[in-house]
This record gives structure tokens, C-alpha cells and sequence, in this order.
């Protein structure tokens, strides 16, 4: 279940799972309430998802160079190993929490954040704590 706990529309959101070599993605699209994702399938390709990824953050107002540099610094924290929910934070949490004053202000601001929840799925607990009751042998 993915919901917005702050009552604001979380603009554009991804689930993302990576098992080893293998790694899959299913996009949200915006949430507005309360909203239900299966888990993707472990069948994508991550070249294509950082070109989606980019693509979001074009449609929220990036430049494109700045949308490919985002992606290509953060990338290897967004996508490693395991399962997390990628999104876009939405633009009135940002200016609340971080207000931003310019003088003399300009035509336009445009404040693209990308969060990263981290979820720990009974595969990923098993993944980090090799010595867990499951991977005993007696």
C-alpha cells in the first residue's frame, strides 16, 4: 500500500526491486490516496528505467542534462540491492520544509527532490541477515 502520509499528491512514484543481476520496476503514477502495487516483476532492464526516471523528472520542469546528471549521481543508491519505493516529493512539502527566498526573485523556480523508501520484504530481512533462523542448518 502506498499513501501520502502528508495528505499531498506524491506527483509520480516507483516500485523498484533488485535481487543480484535481476531487477524489475512498476510505476505508480501519481497518488492521490491510498493506492495498492503488486510487486513488479524481476524481468526489467535498468537502462530503460533510467531513462523513464529521467523522463519523470523532465515532466516535472528539470532541463534534460539535469535530469541525466540526477539520475546518473544517485543511481547506484536508488537501485542496489533490495526493494524501495522511489518518488517524487511534492513540491509544497519541499517549500515547507526548505523554503527557498531569491531577490530579485526570478520568473520561475522550478525544486525537483526524489525520495527513496527503503522496504524490507521477508526476501530482503533473509538477504542482509544471512545467520537468520531461515538459513540454518541444524
Amino acid at each position: 500500500m502506498v499513501k501520502s502520509l502528508g495528505g499531498d499528491e506524491i506527483p509520480n512514484a516507483i516500485l523498484f526491486e533488485r535481487r543480484g543481476e535481476r531487477a524489475g520496476y512498476r510505476f505508480i503514477g501519481a497518488v492521490t490516496g491510498t493506492t495498492a502495487v503488486d510487486p513488479p516483476a524481476l524481468n526489467g532492464n535498468l537502462d530503460s528505467l533510467y531513462g523513464d526516471l529521467e523522463e519523470i523528472l523532465v515532466g516535472q520542469g528539470l532541463y534534460r542534462d539535469d535530469a541525466h546528471a540526477m539520475v546518473e549521481t544517485w543511481k547506484d543508491s536508488w537501485f542496489e540491492e533490495g526493494s524501495r519505493l522511489i518518488y517524487i516529493v511534492p513540491r509544497s512539502f519541499i517549500d515547507n520544509v526548505l523554503p527557498l527566498t531569491i531577490d530579485p526573485a526570478p520568473e520561475q523556480i522550478v525544486r525537483v527532490f526524489v525520495g527513496r523508501l527503503e522496504i524490507v520484504t521477508p526476501t530482503t530481512a533473509i538477504a542482509k541477515n544471512p545467520l537468520s533462523n531461515d538459513n540454518l542448518t541444524y
